[in-house]
C-alpha cells in the first residue's frame, strides 16, 4: 500500500489493534478474528518475540485487506527491517526525526509518539502522517479536544488505556484514530476467553466507532 492508502485504510476503521507479547504463533488466527469484526489496522511491537516474522506473515496474508505495521520502533535500522518484512506503517513511543525520515524514505506511514503540542508540530514538519499521543491515559480526552483547537489539521492517535467508551470519547474530541493494546489483544484475554471473547471485544470497539460516526452525522 502507498502511504495515502495506508492512512485511508486506518481511517476506515479508526482502531489500531496492538500486539505486544508472545502469542505463540497464533497471530494469523487472531488477526482473522479481528478482520471479521471490522478492525482495519494491526500493529506488532518490535519488543515482542519473533515480531518481524509475525509482521511478514501478517503482511502476506492480510496486507491487501488491512494495514499492518510495527510499534516500539526506536532506530532507523529497525525501520529498514520492518519495511523488508512488508510492514506498512511505523509507530514509536517517542519522536525521533531520523526514524520519521527513514520511514518516509521506505514509503511507509509514520506515527511517532508525542506528548506536547510542540512535539506534534515538529513531528508533522518532519513528515509524520499522524502523531501518537502517548501515554493517553495521562493526557485525557480534554487534552485531545484542546489540542485540536490550534492544531485542527493534525491527525492524533491517543494510545494507552483506551476502552471502547474511551475510544468513542477520544474520537468525539477530534482524534483521528486510537491505539488499543491489552484492552483488546493480550495473552490473558486469549487464555481466559479465547476467540469468542476476542471477537466480542473487537465488536465493542467497532460499535464505538460506528456510534461516534452516527452521532457526528446527526449533528
Amino acid at each position: 500500500m502507498q502511504p495515502t492508502k495506508i492512512t485511508e485504510t486506518i481511517e476506515a476503521g479508526r482502531i489500531i489493534a496492538i500486539f505486544r507479547g508472545d502469542f505463540e504463533g497464533r497471530e494469523e488466527d487472531i488477526v482473522s478474528v479481528l478482520v471479521q469484526a471490522g478492525i482495519t489496522a494491526v500493529e506488532v511491537t518490535l519488543n515482542s518475540p519473533r515480531a518481524l516474522n509475525s509482521i511478514k506473515l501478517l503482511a502476506v496474508r492480510f496486507g491487501s485487506q488491512i494495514a499492518i505495521g510495527a510499534g516500539t520502533v526506536l532506530k532507523p535500522e529497525e525501520v529498514e527491517s520492518v519495511a523488508d518484512a512488508g510492514g506498512q506503517f511505523i509507530v514509536s513511543p517517542n519522536r525521533d526525526i531520523h526514524v520519521i525520515q527513514a520511514t518516509k524514505r521506505r514509503g511507509m506511514a509514520s506515527f511517532p509518539g508525542c506528548f506536547t503540542p510542540s512535539e506534534v508540530v515538529e513531528a508533522l514538519q518532519a513528515g509524520a502522517d499522524a502523531a501518537k499521543l502517548f501515554p493517553a491515559q495521562c493526557l485525557g480526552v480534554s487534552f485531545v479536544k484542546a489540542m485540536r483547537g490550534p492544531l485542527s489539521h493534525a491527525r492524533l492517535i491517543p494510545t494507552g488505556g483506551v476502552t471502547p467508551q474511551a475510544a468513542r470519547d477520544y474520537l468525539e474530541a477530534g482524534a483521528w484514530a486510537v491505539g488499543v493494546g491489552s484492552e483488546l489483544v493480550s495473552t490473558k484475554v486469549l487464555a481466559t476467553g479465547g476467540a469468542e471473547d476476542l471477537c466480542q471485544r473487537a465488536l465493542a470497539y467497532v460499535a464505538a466507532v460506528r456510534s461516534q460516526r452516527e452521532a457526528g452525522a446527526n449533528v
